[in-house]
C-alpha cells in the first residue's frame, strides 16, 4: 500500500485501512495477493485506487480476446459485493456511504472505487445558530 506520508496521522491511518480493507476483499474473490491499492479523501469523497487487479484466469481470457467477459465478471461482482464494500468504509470511517461507484480496465490491470459519504458532523456535535 503506497503511502508517501513520513509521520504516521490519523488521515494515514485510515487511508490505509481503507486500502487493507479494499485489497482484503478482492484478494477474497479474486484468491491471489498480488494487489496493490492507495486511497484518497477528500471531504465526502473515498477514492481507492487498486492496482494488479486480475487473476491469472482473468488474465488468460484476455490473452485470449475475451476482455469484455473479463470487464462483464468485474461489474457482476462489484454489483454483488457493493454491500461488502459499502459496509467496509461505513465502519472505517464511522460515515454512511450515499453513493459508491466502480471501474476496471484490463490493460492495465486497475480499478477504481469510488465512495461518496454522507456530510461530516459539525465538530462538537454544535448545531447551528
Amino acid at each position: 500500500m503506497p503511502q508517501k506520508i513520513s509521520a504516521p496521522n490519523e488521515d494515514s491511518l485510515l487511508t490505509e485501512a481503507i486500502s487493507r480493507a479494499m485489497i482484503g476483499l478482492y484478494g477474497d474473490f479474486y484468491d491471489h495477493d498480488r494487489t496493490t491499492a492507495t486511497t484518497y479523501i477528500n471531504d465526502n469523497v473515498v477514492v481507492c485506487v487498486l492496482e494488479n487487479i486480475l487473476s491469472i484466469d482473468e488474465t488468460q481470457q484476455i490473452a485470449h480476446g475475451h476482455s469484455g467477459d473479463v470487464i462483464d465478471g468485474r461489474v457482476a461482482f462489484q454489483e454483488g459485493a457493493e454491500d461488502e464494500f459499502t459496509a467496509a468504509i461505513e465502519s472505517l470511517t464511522g460515515r454512511k456511504v450515499i453513493a459508491f461507484l466502480s471501474a476496471n480496465q484490463t490493460a492495465p490491470g486497475v480499478a477504481c472505487e469510488l465512495f461518496f459519504l454522507d456530510s461530516k458532523a459539525p465538530a462538537g456535535g454544535a448545531t447551528g445558530a
